[in-house]
């Protein structure tokens, strides 16, 4: 019975580092060549009677901090997505549980992202590690010219790319929004900083410019204070149906260090009975923040930053609960990347005065030798962050089903050749069975509860379809594997092939085992098992693998689950079960 998918596929784990240690091989080869060729030039340089260093304009205060800041941020997305469960469990667990409650059009979107994603989500996931890692490292290198601005301006692209598709346009169009819960997204800022720092440096320094972010920026504070405090969206009350209390709850029930479960545990109780105190702290900061921007005065602006800043560093701890500790975390959330938003706004405000009054842009002198090696670094830093870019920008083109048609009719067929993972177990007659023991015997390996009475018993008599086509042919076995911890015994295998009428089929095998011998095996092939409510039949991936004669995995594809063996699409299943074996055998 479909149902569960595996994050933790030791598999699909095996071939995300495999493809990450791959591209690290290329990264370092191209990273000694650019040392090498920078080491030549810059020699080169120190022999010539140059001049000692430039007289160059200062960079914009507010252009440094983002870069800086968000550089740092770039890096740490970058490290959080070496996570081993990232290449499904990102658009699984991820991003479209962001997009349950979406509008369909919204919906949409996110599924668009989450189907190119899934399939080649090795690719997509090792990928994104190195678009971030060198999107992080250019920002941090390149300082100013066309590398720096071209930093900003690709860190926007990606950043949009990922608000839109990944994170549900910052789920604005969901009911109820929160700054406090990460509204307008986090996402949403890094493309506001990655566009400050695309543009021209001269432009950040003009008053009207910094006017202008003020005020928009004051007036989407109000939008939020108001949100905040309108009445009847749940962030007023406590008890157990309060906004705040049943965030908490959430929180501290996930696994993470234990002091951040303890402070989630404190205000869960704190905002069960006074649930009205933090959101009036949140009301008021935020007013007090949009008031200050709205004014157009530096000195209240400095003032509504440093709540702002303050309340940032709060919530992150209270409501976000740092972000990162609590499930598959990959950023920081919206608190620290407004902070810097905010922060860069008040400093824009604060440089474009100075300037008015100076009459002049400062400069600053840097060496040859260090604007040398800056220019070395960004090269470096792009040639990263291309490693991962354009395999990102071919997913889109590559060759493959959508995952959503895949899980639908079973259509979505994943070529491989990579050697099959053996295992041990015993058959329906309690007779031993090792896949590396079937010389010459092309397998269709599937996975199958003994106790459903539903879509197992469709796709078991898809298989036996499937094997009168090929002719009964005795080097073609059906092997099943047994997705029910529970029901393990070979009587109750024996059971389902008497009620399937599957007990005089020689090719078919269906085996089981230990409950640690059977999940080695459900690991080791990707398949994700779940109890049912009632403890009978199990949730599981309707996973199907072929095995060739050489014991090598020719193709893979989740199988049809609905509908009955007459049906037009059990026909397309049996007739993809013949095709890939056919194809396995040649």
């Amino acid at each position: 019975m479909g149902g569960s998918v595996n994050t933790n596929s030791s598999y699909v784990t095996a071939q995300f580092n495999t493809a990450l240690l791959q591209e690290l091989i290329v990264i370092a080869v191209a990273m000694l060549a650019i040392a090498i060729l920078s080491t030549v030039v810059l020699r080169r340089q120190a022999s010539k009677a140059l001049e000692s260093g430039f007289d160059l304009p200062q960079e914009p205060a507010v252009r440094r901090l983002l870069r800086l800041g968000f550089g740092v941020i770039w890096v740490i997305d970058g490290l959080l997505q070496l996570q081993p469960q990232m290449p499904i469990g990102l658009p699984d667990n991820v991003v479209t549980p962001t997009a349950a409650s979406a509008p369909a059009w919204v919906s949409s979107l996110v599924t668009f992202g989450t189907d190119a994603w899934l399939r080649h989500p090795v690719l997509a996931a090792s990928a994104t590690v190195w678009l971030q890692l060198g999107l992080g490292l250019w920002l941090l290198v390149a300082n100013r010219g066309w590398a720096s601005r071209a930093a900003g301006w690709a860190s926007a692209a990606w950043a949009l790319n990922v608000w839109i598709f990944g994170n549900a346009l910052g789920t604005l169009f969901m009911a109820p929004i929160s700054w406090t819960t990460g509204a307008p997204g986090a996402v949403f800022f890094y493309v506001l900083a990655g566009v400050a720092i695309g543009l021209p440096p001269m432009m950040l320094k003009r008053q009207s410019f910094s006017l202008w972010v003020s005020r928009v920026l004051g007036l989407g504070l109000a939008y939020f204070a108001i949100l905040q405090a309108w009445p009847g969206r749940g962030f007023w009350g406590g008890g157990k149906d309060g906004a705040y209390p049943s965030m908490a709850s959430e929180m501290g029930s996930v696994s993470q260090p234990g002091f951040s479960a303890s402070i989630q545990h404190w205000f869960q109780t704190f905002t069960t009975n006074s649930s009205w105190i933090y959101n009036t702290l949140v009301v008021v900061v935020l007013a007090l923040a949009a008031f200050g921007f709205l004014s157009g005065k530096v000195s209240w602006m400095r003032w509504g930053t440093i709540v702002y800043v303050a309340l940032s560093i709060i919530d992150w701890v209270l409501v976000q609960d740092f972000a990162v500790f609590g499930g598959m975390g990959t950023d920081l959330n919206s608190m620290i990347p407004s902070a810097l938003i905010v922060g860069g706004a008040y400093l824009l405000a604060k440089d474009a005065r100075e300037v008015v009054v100076l009459e002049e842009i400062p400069v600053v002198q840097e060496s040859r030798e260090t604007r040398s090696l800056r220019f070395v670094g960004a090269i470096a830093a792009t040639m990263v962050f291309l490693v991962g870019a354009v395999p990102m920008l071919l997913i889109g083109v590559l060759p493959g089903t959508s995952a959503d048609v895949a899980a639908a009719t079973g259509s979505g067929v994943q070529e491989l050749n990579t050697p099959a993972p053996n295992f041990t177990l015993i058959d329906q007659q309690g007779k031993r069975f090792t896949l590396s023991d079937q010389h010459n015997k092309t397998i269709v390996l599937s996975f199958i509860d003994p106790v459903c009475t539903s879509e197992c018993s469709i796709e078991a008599q898809e298989m036996k379809v499937a094997s009168q086509q090929l002719g009964n042919d005795p080097t073609i076995e059906f092997v099943a594997i047994n997705a029910n911890p529970l029901y393990r015994s070979p009587a109750t295998q024996r059971a389902f092939d008497e009620a399937e009428g599957l007990n005089n089929w020689n090719e078919w095998y269906f085996l089981t085992g230990t409950k640690a011998q059977l999940q080695s095996v459900w690991d080791a092939y990707g398949v994700g098992v779940e109890i049912l409510p009632g403890g009978g039949m199990a949730a599981h991936s309707e996973s199907i693998y072929v095995i060739n004669s050489s014991g090598n995995i020719t193709a893979t594809w989740t199988a049809l689950a609905e509908g009955s063996v007459n049906t037009l699409e059990s026909q397309s299943a049996v007739s993809l079960i013949v095709s890939e074996v056919q194809k396995a055998s040649k």
